[in-house]
């Protein structure tokens, strides 16, 4: 999977949010808002290409977390996201 481009990170009043930029992406109801987990992932997600795999390892590495509620986690993130048209 890949990001698509086009998202912003911006922190307002201590909120991390991802926003979309650009014409293709003017639509603000579709800003995110970011926990710290999902902040992780996102920055992982930003390197390059990543599977859910890759995924799962970077909240493993991260937190103390058995690996099915790593992947359950990641798994809801990343349908968010695909939802949003922020991943493909």
């Amino acid at each position: 999977m890949q990001v698509k481009s086009g998202f912003k990170l911006n922190e307002v009043c201590g909120q991390t949010f991802l926003v979309p930029m650009g014409e293709s992406n003017i639509d603000f109801s579709k800003l995110i808002a970011l926990n710290e987990s999902s902040l992780l992932l996102w920055k992982r997600m930003s390197e390059g290409e990543f599977t859910t795999d890759d995924l799962v390892k970077t909240l493993l590495d991260e937190y103390e977390v058995d690996e099915a509620t790593a992947r359950k986690d990641v798994e809801v993130i990343v349908e968010q996201f695909k939802s949003e048209g922020v991943v493909y």
